[in-house]
């Protein structure tokens, strides 16, 4: 009896060793992160407006370019034979007018060599406007820029001014009756059908050699020598190293809680010790999409692009993948507690805490709170010695500490 009796008493004088927090003034943030994906701010596909035989690759993967630079040569055979056979047509009608005089009508071949340029000339209309069809789509769905759009419109408007041109010739052709009486018209009107042709097939082969829109560096190269190159299909893309931009696809349910301009960081894996950059929210999608999550589920997600800020020194490049967390709610200038130091107390709730080395209880009210901290708005101060196990064995009002 007198062993167990000085144990009790050496038990309740040693000093329990406890974990304590201090407390002091911070900031309790509510956040949720999610995984993006480096993409490149800027960033071209480039295609072939035809189904042509590719002659040459100027280019290889990661190769970096600049604006202008020659990328591939589409085979310009079938146009070179067009050409000249307009420039033919075009001497032809010259030696024609110097004759007009002696043959006042004109010949079934004049009238069948017209009817063959009409024919031809709506075969291009056709192609044009296919092929503005297909930019217009890609544009609206910003795959294309706006300025291939309009090339695509200007085209097919040159087309439509030739076979509508193609078309008056004709129609002088079969009104020409005597000399002096629409000739002259006439001539000059198929000149001017001649020239709009010839105009429209060098900008055809002018587009034969393809360029970069932009400076950047090559990726996704799908085309090699002698393949076909397809109007549907992309040659290769080109991506601007200028400025980065992280896409992150945001559950429906929280894109409320995220404003353009608001921060964010962005959080790289780096091997034992994370990199923490800064973002901005530049744009958020005007629409959900569905995308499978990593347990298999279909979810509705809103892609959110976010604008590194200061990332010029970092290594960074399109595809590496980083955490972003967003903050959607924050307490700055607060007390607050871990919420595991909590425990039920008079229908409320407490937490112990030492005072002259011993440990007591002291009723808290609490506020806001994350998935880690309690905000305590009453019952404690700065400086206060919180315990941080208040389950620990042998922790027990007025017991001796020893921190």
């Amino acid at each position: 009896m007198v062993a167990i009796a000085g144990f009790l008493v050496f038990e309740n004088t040693r000093g329990l060793e406890v974990n304590v927090l201090e407390m002091e003034r911070g900031t309790v943030a509510m956040t949720f992160k999610e995984e993006g994906r480096i993409v490149a701010d800027v960033e071209r596909s480039i295609y072939s407006i035809y189904n042509r035989e590719v002659i040459e690759v100027a280019v290889y993967e990661g190769q970096v370019v600049r604006a202008g630079d020659l990328l591939v040569v589409l085979s310009s055979r079938e146009l070179d034979f067009q050409l000249q056979q307009a420039y033919a047509q075009l001497k032809s009608l010259e030696g024609e007018r110097v004759s007009a005089f002696e043959q006042p009508q004109p010949s079934e071949a004049q009238i069948r060599s017209q009817e063959l340029l009409i024919e031809q000339a709506q075969r291009d209309l056709t192609a044009y406007r296919f092929n503005l069809e297909r930019v217009e789509y890609l544009y609206r769905a910003g795959v294309v820029p706006e300025v291939d759009y309009e090339n695509a419109r200007d085209m097919m408007a040159r087309a439509e001014n030739n076979l509508e041109l193609q078309r008056q010739a004709l129609n002088l052709l079969h009104e020409v009756t005597l000399p002096g009486s629409g000739m002259e018209q006439f001539y000059t009107g198929r000149a001017e059908a001649l020239q709009a042709q010839i105009g429209l097939l060098e900008h055809q082969r002018n587009q034969a050699r393809i360029t970069a829109p932009i400076s950047g560096v090559v990726v996704d190269l799908s085309v090699q020598r002698g393949s076909l190159a397809n109007p549907a299909v992309p040659l290769m893309s080109i991506f601007s190293t200028g400025s980065y931009l992280v896409e992150v696809y945001v559950l429906a349910a929280d894109i409320r809680s995220i404003d353009i301009g608001m921060e964010v960081d962005l959080i790289i894996d780096g091997r034992g010790e994370d990199t923490i950059h800064k973002g901005i929210v530049r744009r958020t999608a005007p629409f959900a999409t569905q995308r499978i999550s990593a347990l298999g589920l279909e979810e509705q997600r809103v892609k959110v692009s976010v604008e590194l800020d200061g990332s010029a020194d970092t290594r960074l490049f399109p595809g590496l993948s980083m955490d972003v967390e967003f903050t959607i709610d924050r307490r700055d200038d607060v007390l607050a507690v871990p919420r595991t130091a909590l425990f039920p107390y008079n229908q409320g709730n407490a937490v112990w805490v030492v005072r002259d080395g011993r440990a007591t209880v002291q009723p808290v009210e609490t506020g806001f709170t994350n998935s880690r901290d309690v905000v305590v708005t009453e019952g404690l101060n700065e400086k206060d010695l919180v315990i941080l196990q208040p389950q620990l064995d042998g922790l027990s009002e007025g017991r001796r500490i020893s921190k």
